[in-house]
């Protein structure tokens, strides 16, 4: 059930959202990567990646404040990976590479992050999940976030 006091979840001296004691509202979700574009591919190199850029964001990757793929060797590496499927089916997917979303963080993020990550680092290889990769869409606003936890813009 929903806590009794919801302002408390707004409250930016909560450094965790709790409903009890020990627990943290949130969740994440992790599933196998998979596009449904036949022309989709991991190329940090090509002019397109950073076309959208604004002036701010383009300033930042120069001056190395932020985390970018920048000899495009990372998106070489994921687009040497395995796939299978097409587009108009089940879609194309990349099964050695796990995609994560976080769902209504609210101040646990890094916790459900870092769970998800050390998750994943010690599964077993088994026939329906032997991830090599872990990769994600940000927001512009949760970028410094997910950089602070290592990952690296590609493309």
């Amino acid at each position: 059930s929903p806590p009794e006091d919801k302002n408390r979840f707004h409250d930016p001296n909560n450094s965790a959202a709790k409903w009890k004691e020990g627990m943290l509202q949130g969740f994440a979700v992790v599933t196998t990567f998979t596009n449904w574009q036949r022309t989709f591919r991991w190329d940090s190199m090509h002019e397109a990646a950073t076309s959208y850029d604004d002036d701010k964001l383009s300033e930042q990757i120069v001056s190395g404040e932020r985390l970018y793929d920048q000899d495009g060797s990372l998106s070489e590496a994921l687009e040497a990976t395995v796939r299978c499927g097409d587009p108009w089916n089940e879609g194309i997917v990349w099964p050695r590479i796990a995609e994560v979303s976080l769902l209504g963080g609210l101040g646990c993020g890094r916790a459900l992050l870092s769970l998800v990550i050390e998750k994943l680092e010690h599964s077993a290889p088994s026939n329906s999940q032997n991830y090599e990769y872990l990769v994600l869409q940000a927001t512009d606003n949760s970028v410094p976030f997910y950089e602070s936890m290592g990952f690296i813009r590609v493309g």
